[in-house]
C-alpha cells in the first residue's frame, strides 16, 4: 500500500514539472530576449553623435536596465517586446543626432514602427539592412539628411502601411516597381527628392489600392504621357494628393 502510495506522489510530482517545464523554457527565452533587445539598443546608439542628450536614458547601468523606458522606445503591453523606435531631437533648437545606422536594429525582430526623422545622417545613403524589417508597418526617415538613390529594398516590406523619405537628396535610378510590392501602404510622401527617370510614376501609385494621401511635390516629376495610362486601375481611396512644384504643364492627366 505504501509503495503505491509513493508512486502515485512520484507520478503527480511528475505530471507537475512536465507542466512547468514549458513555462521556465518561456521565461528563459524571454531573458535571453529582453538582454539581446537591449544590447541591440546599446549598439544602435554607439552608433551615433548624441550631442543634446537625446539618448541619455539609454545604459547598461542597473537603474536604466529596463529598455522598455528608455526615451523613444515603445514596448508591447502583451509580449514586452519592443515594437517602436521614434528617435528625433528633443526640440527644434537642439542638435540633431549623427552618425550612422546600426544593423543592430535587426536584433529588434518585433519592431513595427521606425521613425527617425529630423536627424543628420550625413549624406550617407539610406542603410539596405532597413529592407529585411519586413515587420515595419511605418517607416518615417524624413528630412534626415540622406542622399543616394531610392532604395528598392524597401519593396520588401510589404507589412508597411506609412513610408516617409521625403525632403532629403534621394533619387530615382529608374522605374519605382519596387512600390508596387507595398501594397497596404495608406501613406506615402517622396516629396522634394528626385523622381525624373520614374516615368511608371502615375502607373505605381496609381495602383496602390489602399494609398489614402500622396505627396510628391517637388520631384521633378517626368510628364505623363498616354502610354502610362494603359492598364491603370485608378485608386479608389485616395483622398488627398500634392503634385505641387513639378513640371507637368503639358501632361495628359487622368
Amino acid at each position: 500500500m505504501t509503495v503505491g502510495i509513493r508512486l502515485l506522489q512520484q507520478l503527480f510530482l511528475l505530471v507537475i514539472l512536465l507542466q512547468l517545464e514549458p513555462r521556465v523554457a518561456d521565461s528563459n527565452n524571454m531573458i535571453r530576449c529582453i538582454d539581446e533587445e537591449r544590447e541591440a539598443l546599446l549598439t544602435f546608439k554607439e552608433s551615433l553623435v548624441d550631442e543634446s542628450g537625446v539618448l541619455s536614458s539609454w545604459g547598461p547601468e542597473d537603474e536604466k536596465r529596463d529598455r522598455c523606458k528608455w526615451a523613444g522606445v515603445g514596448c508591447s503591453n502583451r509580449t514586452g517586446h519592443v515594437i517602436k523606435l521614434e528617435i528625433q531631437p528633443i526640440d527644434f533648437g537642439s542638435f540633431p543626432l549623427r552618425g550612422t545606422i546600426s544593423p543592430a536594429l535587426l536584433q529588434l525582430h518585433r519592431l513595427t514602427y521606425l521613425d527617425l526623422s529630423l536627424n543628420n545622417f550625413s549624406g550617407s545613403p539610406i542603410p539596405e539592412f532597413i529592407g529585411s524589417l519586413t515587420k515595419l508597418s511605418y517607416l518615417d526617415l524624413s528630412f534626415a539628411e540622406f542622399e543616394g538613390p531610392i532604395p528598392s529594398h524597401l519593396g520588401n516590406l510589404s507589412a508597411l502601411q506609412h513610408l516617409d523619405l521625403s525632403l532629403n537628396h534621394l533619387f530615382s535610378v529608374g522605374n519605382l516597381d519596387w512600390l508596387s510590392h507595398l501594397s497596404s501602404l495608406t501613406y506615402l510622401d517622396l516629396g522634394s527628392n528626385n523622381l525624373s527617370r520614374s516615368t511608371d510614376w502615375l502607373q505605381v501609385v496609381g495602383n496602390l489600392p489602399l494609398l489614402t494621401t500622396l505627396y510628391l511635390y517637388r520631384c521633378h516629376l517626368p510628364p505623363i504621357v498616354p502610354l502610362s495610362l494603359s492598364n491603370l486601375n485608378y485608386s479608389t481611396s485616395l483622398q488627398f494628393l500634392e503634385l505641387s512644384e513639378n513640371n507637368l504643364t503639358n501632361s495628359i492627366y487622368p
